[in-house]
């Protein structure tokens, strides 16, 4: 396991240095307390210097979600490590490019870490610095830190919809949209021309409750056009994942994964070491069927 940032960072530091003709190391920007949002694009540069279509797998926007930080790692270790001897990993890095960010809310995985308490261990927030504009049923004008970056986009932003515009609350949206440097920095790297009109699957994982979650989230009834094909697709790799444990995800209105378990246990962002391999596994068995969607669709039409 990995038992702090640096030991993230290290090691995408060294999987770009030690596979220099497979993986690029990303480094798109600095978080509230100045730690590198670091990630890893892995490809195998096209003969043609062809644009290849693009995969984005993350794993670390709330702070408290230490499975989905391992997970995403999983899956960094399936790209790189197999290339030379599994034919579908080769054809996937052969047509296509996977970026891949474990840890985009650094300051909140180090707060979370910092101490056994309850309030410390169950962050979920970056490490924004107080806005004192908090309330409670009794109270007002409290000072509270920190913003939960996943509110933090430019979509169903609202400043009158509590607990979204109240700092004191896990869900507090910010003062206004990309108002983060975790969410510029992702905004800024998605909109380069770098990556702009490349992406053609976007995973987020998250714990816990294992469901796949759908757009549009924001509002109930509310259906983007192609709901249809997200649901069919979402449901197919739900089905691909319940193979190794009989794990049974539902399926809920980009995709975000919410690992296991399911919401019948109280605390789950926590999970024994020896759960985060068959955890890995049963994920990676989804994720590969829509990675293989992609291929249908924007490869090999």
């Amino acid at each position: 396991r990995f038992e702090n940032m640096f030991c993230f960072q290290a090691y995408l530091v060294r999987t770009a240095r030690d596979n220099p003709g497979l993986v690029r190391l990303l480094h798109i920007g600095n978080s509230h307390e100045g730690r590198p949002l670091l990630g890893v694009l892995i490809g195998k540069p096209h003969k043609t210097q062809k644009r290849k279509p693009m995969v984005w797998l993350d794993g670390g926007n709330h702070a408290r979600e230490w499975p989905a930080f391992h997970v995403a790692v999983y899956f960094i270790e399936q790209l790189v490590n197999k290339y030379d001897t599994d034919a579908t990993i080769k054809r996937y890095l052969d047509d296509l490019d996977f970026l891949v960010f474990p840890v985009l809310n650094p300051d909140g995985f180090v707060y979370s870490r910092s101490d056994y308490r309850a309030t410390i261990r169950h962050w979920r927030k970056n490490r924004a610095p107080e806005n004192c504009t908090g309330t409670t049923a009794s109270r007002k004008d409290l000072c509270c830190e920190g913003v939960d970056l996943n509110r933090n986009y430019d979509f169903g932003f609202k400043q009158t919809n509590y607990p979204f515009n109240n700092p004191c609350s896990d869900e507090f949206q910010g003062p206004e949209p990309f108002s983060e440097p975790e969410s510029r920095a992702v905004r800024d790297f998605i909109l380069s021309p770098q990556i702009n009109g490349r992406l053609h699957a976007v995973i987020s994982l998250h714990t816990h409750g294992q469901l796949f979650i759908l757009p549009y989230n924001n509002r109930k009834r509310t259906y983007p056009e192609d709901f249809y094909q997200l649901k069919e697709l979402a449901e197919r790799a739900a089905d691909a994942m319940s193979g190794l444990r009989d794990i049974k995800y539902k399926v809920k209105y980009v995709y975000v994964i919410e690992l296991p378990p399911d919401m019948k246990t109280w605390f789950a962002f926590q999970v024994k070491p020896h759960w985060i391999i068959p955890i890995g596994k049963e994920t990676w068995l989804g994720v590969k069927v829509i990675i293989d969607q992609v291929l249908r669709e924007f490869v090999d039409e």
